[in-house]
C-alpha cells in the first residue's frame, strides 16, 4: 500500500487515484489469504479507499509547512487520515461477508450519514482545517467520520475493531507524515527533496500495516465464500463494464455534491452484490482507465505534447485492453496485482518522461522508488506461502 499510495499521489490523485492502493491492498490479503473468489472484497476496497479521497488537505498541509501552525496542520491531517482509515476499513470487510441487505442499508447509512455531518459541521465551518483567509475549501470530513461510525455500529464488533485499527494506522501515518513533510520544509528548505512524496509513502505504509493488523488477528476463513458468478458473454460484459466506469465517472466529476463519488460508489456497491461479474473492472478496470485518462490529460493539456483526441483514443483503447485481460485472469490475484501495479508503474515513468524537464525526469530518486517497490512485490509475492487455505463456507456467519 505504500507503493501505491505513492503512485496514488503522482498519477491522477482524488478518489480515482485513491483506488490505486485500495485495489492494491486487497489483492495483496487474497494473495496471503486464498479464498475462491476475493473479486468482490477487492471492488469494495478500491471504492472504499477512494472515499477518502474526497477530502480536501493541500491547505492542512500549508499548516504544517509553517512553525505558528505547525500543530493545528498536524492534528488536521491526523484526523483526516484516521478517518479516511476508519471509513475505508469497514467497506472492504463488508466486501468480505456481503449480502444483499446488508450493503443496501450500509449504503444508505453511509449517504445519509455523511450528509448530516456536512450539513452540521462542514459546511458552517464550525471544526475547520483550511485557510479561512485564502481561497477557503470546502471540507468533508466530518461527513465522512459520521459515515465511518454508522457503518461501525452496523457491522458489530469485527467492524469496529478493524475500523479502530485503520483509524490508528491513518493517525499515524497521516500526521506523523505531514509532520516530516512540515519538518523538512521548516528545518532544511534548501534541500531539494519530495517531501511530498514521503509524506504520501509514511501515511500509505502505515494505512497497510493497519489493514494487515486488523486482517492477522481475523479468521478469514471463516468467512462465507460465495461461488463465482457467472459472466456473461464478453459482448456484453465490456461494454456494460465501459457503461458502469463512464457512470461512476461522470457522477463524480459533475454532479454538484461534495461528495459526489461516495454518493455514486455507495450505490455501486449494491449494484455489484446483485451483479458480482460487474466487480472484477469496478475493482481493476475502472481504476487502469482513471490512470490512463490522466495520463492523456497531462500529455495533452498539462504538458501541451499534443493534440487531445488522439491521447484520449489511445488511453480508451488501453483501458479496453486492460480490461480484456482482466476478464481473462479473473480469479489469479498474484498476476492481477502484477497487472495493476506495473502497469500504474509504467505510468508514471511515461509520466516522467514526458515532463517538461525531459527525460533526465527518468533519473529522479521516486521513479526510482517505484520500481524498486514495484520489483520488491513482485519477489514477496513469488516467495509467499499462503497464511490460510481455501475454507469453502456457503452460509453467512453471523
Amino acid at each position: 500500500m505504500m507503493l501505491g499510495w505513492g503512485l496514488r499521489g503522482f498519477i491522477g490523485g482524488g478518489p480515482f487515484g485513491a483506488m490505486i492502493p485500495g485495489a492494491m491492498v486487497v489483492l495483496a490479503l487474497a494473495v496471503l489469504y486464498p479464498r475462491r473468489d476475493w473479486t468482490l472484497p477487492a471492488a469494495f476496497g478500491a471504492i472504499g479507499v477512494g472515499f477518502g479521497g474526497e477530502m480536501t488537505y493541500g491547505q492542512t498541509v500549508g499548516f504544517i509547512v509553517k512553525p505558528e501552525t505547525f500543530w493545528w496542520g498536524f492534528l488536521g491531517l491526523g484526523l483526516k487520515g484516521a478517518i479516511w482509515g476508519a471509513l475505508a476499513a469497514p467497506v472492504i470487510l463488508l466486501g468480505l461477508r456481503p449480502t444483499g441487505r446488508t450493503v443496501a442499508l450500509a449504503a444508505g447509512a453511509m449517504i445519509l450519514a455523511t450528509g448530516a455531518g456536512w450539513k452540521l459541521i462542514n459546511e458552517p465551518k464550525l471544526i475547520y482545517f483550511s485557510n479561512l483567509l485564502d481561497r477557503p475549501r470546502p471540507e468533508i470530513w466530518a461527513g465522512f467520520l459520521f459515515a465511518a461510525l454508522a457503518l461501525a455500529a452496523l457491522g458489530g464488533p469485527l467492524a469496529r475493531r478493524w475500523a479502530a485499527l485503520a483509524f490508528l494506522g491513518g493517525f499515524v501515518g497521516f500526521g506523523v507524515g505531514g509532520a516530516i513533510q512540515g519538518l523538512g520544509r521548516i528545518y532544511a528548505p534548501t534541500w531539494n527533496l519530495h517531501w511530498w512524496k514521503y509524506m504520501e509513502f509514511f501515511f500509505g505504509y502505515c494505512f497497510g500495516f493497519a489493514l494487515a493488523w486488523a486482517a492477522a488477528r481475523t479468521d478469514l476463513s471463516t468467512m462465507p465464500d460465495p461461488a463465482p458468478a457467472p459472466a456473461p458473454p464478453a459482448w456484453l460484459e465490456l461494454p456494460v463494464a465501459a457503461l458502469m466506469a463512464a457512470a461512476l465517472f461522470a457522477v463524480a466529476w459533475h454532479v454538484e455534491l461534495r461528495f459526489a463519488y461516495l454518493l455514486g460508489g455507495s450505490l455501486l456497491l449494491v449494484v455489484l452484490t446483485r451483479y458480482r461479474w460487474l466487480a472484477r473492472h469496478a475493482a481493476y478496470s475502472v481504476t487502469f482507465a482513471a490512470v490512463a485518462f490522466d495520463l492523456a490529460r497531462y500529455w495533452s493539456k498539462e504538458y501541451q505534447r499534443g493534440p487531445a483526441e488522439p491521447a484520449y483514443a489511445v488511453a480508451g483503447l488501453a483501458a479496453f485492453a486492460f480490461a480484456c485481460v482482466v476478464r481473462k485472469w479473473d480469479g489469479q490475484p498474484a498476476r492481477l496485482l502484477h497487472l495493476l501495479m506495473w502497469s500504474c508503474v509504467a505510468d508514471a515513468i511515461v509520466k516522467f518522461a514526458i515532463h517538461p524537464d525531459g527525460l533526465r525526469n527518468l533519473l529522479d530518486h521516486i521513479a526510482l522508488a517505484f520500481v524498486l517497490m514495484a520489483i520488491a512485490v513482485t519477489r514477496m509475492i513469488a516467495r509467499q506461502t499462503p497464511v490460510h487455505k481455501t475454507v469453502e463456507i456457503r452460509q453467512p456467519v453471523r
